[in-house]
């Protein structure tokens, strides 16, 4: 049995949420370097099929694509990747010419709204701490960065964590989460969807633009960045 004293605050991510005439969860922090004071936070939706509201049939939407929510109370912004279709049929146009249709950082919708939850929680830094926490499971993370010249932190709930009890080695694989990418506007919604793993507290590898790469595509390395520097917090 382990006894914490460090106990600190983390983002509840099972009771917090955004709205937008509905309910998900997921969040990030966005600090500006240039005024340590002028916090943004953005939250992400989980991602979902688009489906065609109150309908008797036909409930799912086609061509299917996955339809994800990001924002904050000032902007927002849609992520719409279209699933890879293998069957041989005429799509609508807009396949024909793009796998996506984003939107890009305006405000979508009259009424928007964040519910950020917070709740106690308790730092993690050792294989023996991980592993004391580990059958409850109710892991999460705080990632402090540099992109470009901008400081970013990153909070989100870590979905599947792994460890080997003869190495005493613990991983984390976890997604889809916002990660800033400083492109070529340098607006707020420079964000890809993207995936992490890390073993350690210094670095992480991103999988940028979760799922299918359809934004990524003319990325460094394809859109996979290994061996990011970063400060790594963990809680459970």
């Amino acid at each position: 049995m382990y006894y914490y004293t460090n106990q600190t605050n983390r983002i509840d991510f099972t009771r917090s949420n955004l709205s937008w005439g509905g309910d998900s969860k997921g969040m990030l922090n966005y600090q500006k370097d240039d005024d340590k004071n002028d916090n943004h936070t953005v939250g992400l939706a989980q991602a979902v099929l688009a489906g065609n509201m109150y309908v008797e049939k036909d409930l799912l939407k086609q061509p299917p694509y996955l339809f994800q929510v990001a924002g904050s109370i000032k902007e927002q912004n849609i992520f719409r990747s279209f699933i890879p279709n293998r069957v041989k049929r005429k799509l609508p146009d807009l396949t024909k010419k793009k796998l996506t249709d984003d939107t890009h950082g305006k405000r979508l919708f009259e009424e928007f709204g964040l519910n950020v939850i917070r709740e106690k929680a308790t730092p993690v830094s050792t294989f023996d701490e991980i592993k004391a926490n580990f059958v409850e499971n109710r892991f999460s993370a705080k990632v402090m960065t540099a992109i470009g010249e901008k400081n970013v932190c990153l909070e989100f709930p870590v979905n599947h964590i792994n460890i080997k009890h003869e190495t005493m080695q613990w991983q984390v694989e976890t997604g889809p989460i916002l990660f800033p990418v400083m492109g070529r506007k340098k607006s707020l919604f420079d964000y890809l969807p993207c995936f992490v793993h890390f073993n350690s507290f210094e670095t992480m590898d991103i999988f940028l633009d979760y799922p299918f790469r359809y934004r990524s595509a003319d990325l460094q390395n394809k859109g996979v960045l290994p061996n990011v520097p970063c400060n790594i917090k963990l809680f459970a």
